[in-house]
């Protein structure tokens, strides 16, 4: 048994299982962590083809349902006489599996769970209206868009930039060169009565430090490092399904430093740029 779906029909608009296609294959060679999901109940993707095809014709029609929704919004803004004085920034917090790599829901480190839609609407940036710019960016950038609309300074410790700047779509604007996220799975750790699973230490919490991931995707490929030390390279301009694993030490290398890097600029800034001294705080105070 599988979570339970809306029956088919139910959303504005229907999609054939037969017209859908099915998902990216999950490989026989799996990280520990994709073999763990695949024991899931809530990650686990049916593996009857026709309900998996019914799965993703509903969630299709629940992305349309989404899109009428939105219809109904910007018609009201209109009516309202706001539209052209509504800034409207349309995302989401997390992708869906929806049956690729033999899961569903949001999981582990592939692509699917992780890329979301990322359009702007500014009233005020009509020369750059109807434009597809295709450069990495994180919802982090989000919150410093929105400053930048207001008027208002981006705080220093947001690790986000202004969408502003490459949303003319300048491929000579220097930007980000990859996209990051991070998974912790360390929930599945822990039994619901809290005693732990038994695994290292007595009480079971001895590898819970070791239960996350990061991942930093390119325009090339993509590396995922692993909190117990483990790690997975794929070339996707070979193989776009994240199948294609490289172990190329110079190339692993290079990724592993890039890494490093990103998580070392990254790290808590709530006091950056800040001095203590005798005679009070000195640099950019949080405001």
């Amino acid at each position: 048994p599988h979570p339970p779906y809306a029956a088919a029909g139910h959303w504005s608009k229907r999609y054939s299982p037969d017209d859908v296609g099915l998902p990216i294959a999950a490989v026989e060679l799996r990280h520990p962590l994709h073999e763990l999901a695949l024991t899931q109940r809530e990650y686990a993707a049916p593996v009857d083809e026709a309900r998996m095809r019914s799965l993703r014709a509903q969630y299709y029609g629940m992305v349309s349902e989404v899109d009428d929704q939105l219809g109904r919004l910007w018609q009201a803004l209109r009516d309202a006489g706001v539209w052209e004085d509504t800034v409207i920034v349309v995302t989401a917090d997390h992708g869906e599996q929806l049956g690729d790599h033999g899961l569903i829901n949001k999981v582990g480190f592939f692509e699917s769970s992780y890329h979301v839609p990322g359009i702007v609407r500014d009233p005020a940036a009509t020369h750059v209206r109807g434009t597809t710019v295709q450069r990495f960016t994180e919802n982090v950038d989000i919150m410093a868009t929105l400053c930048q609309v207001m008027g208002i300074a981006v705080p220093a410790q947001c690790d986000g930039r202004p969408l502003q700047a490459i949303m003319g779509g300048d491929p000579t604007v220097a930007w980000r060169d990859a996209a990051h996220w991070e998974f912790d799975w360390r929930a599945w750790a822990i039994t619901q009565d809290g005693t732990g699973t038994g695994r290292g230490d007595e009480n079971g919490y001895g590898d819970l430090s070791r239960s996350n991931l990061t991942v930093l995707r390119d325009g090339s490929g993509a590396y995922v490092h692993f909190g117990d030390g483990s790690w997975r390279c794929f070339d996707l301009s070979a193989d776009p399904t994240w199948r294609t694993e490289v172990t190329d030490p110079a190339v692993v290398l290079g990724y592993a430093q890039r890494m490093l890097s990103w998580r070392a600029q990254s790290a808590d800034r709530t006091l950056t740029d800040l001095v203590l001294s005798g005679d009070g705080p000195r640099g950019r105070w949080p405001v």
